[in-house]
C-alpha cells in the first residue's frame, strides 16, 4: 500500500505529465546558450580598442582571457560582432591585413573564413583597427 510521499509524487507526475513536461529532462532549466550577448560582445570589443588606445597593453589579454572562457566554440557570433563595430569605422587606406580587407569592401568574418584566421586572432585585429581608429 502506498504512503502519502508515494501518492503525492504520482499525482505530481501525472500533472506534470499533462503539462507536456518530461521526467528527468532539465533542459528547460538551462539556458539555451550560455554565452555573452551580441550587445555585451561589442562593448567588451569596444572598451578593449578603448583601452588599447589609451596605452593599457594588457587589454589584449584581458580580451583573450574572455573569448577563452566564455565564447569557446562560438565562432559565428564573435565574428558577426566583429563585423558590427567595423562597421561604424572607416579603415583609412591600409595596405595589409584587416584595414585592407575592410577597405576593399569585406567583413571581418569575410577576411577571417579567406584568410583562415582564427577566432581569437580576428578578434585582436579589430580591436587593433578600432584602437588606432580612436588614435587617428
Amino acid at each position: 500500500m502506498p504512503g502519502n510521499r508515494e501518492r503525492r509524487a504520482a499525482k505530481q507526475r501525472r500533472r506534470d505529465a499533462k503539462r507536456g513536461h518530461v521526467p528527468g529532462d532539465r533542459s528547460a532549466d538551462r539556458p539555451t546558450d550560455p554565452g555573452l550577448p551580441p550587445e555585451s560582445l561589442q562593448a567588451v570589443l569596444r572598451s578593449t580598442a578603448a583601452d588599447l588606445a589609451a596605452g593599457d597593453d594588457g587589454a589584449l589579454t584581458e580580451l583573450r582571457h574572455v573569448l577563452v572562457e566564455h565564447l569557446a566554440r562560438r565562432r559565428d557570433r564573435v565574428l558577426a560582432a566583429c563585423d558590427v563595430v567595423t562597421a561604424e569605422v572607416s579603415p583609412g587606406v591600409a595596405t595589409a591585413g584587416l584595414g585592407a580587407a575592410l577597405a576593399a569592401g569585406e567583413t571581418v568574418s569575410s577576411w577571417a573564413e579567406r584568410e583562415g584566421v582564427r577566432t581569437e586572432e580576428a578578434a585582436v585585429a579589430t580591436v587593433r583597427l578600432l584602437a588606432s581608429s580612436i588614435n587617428a
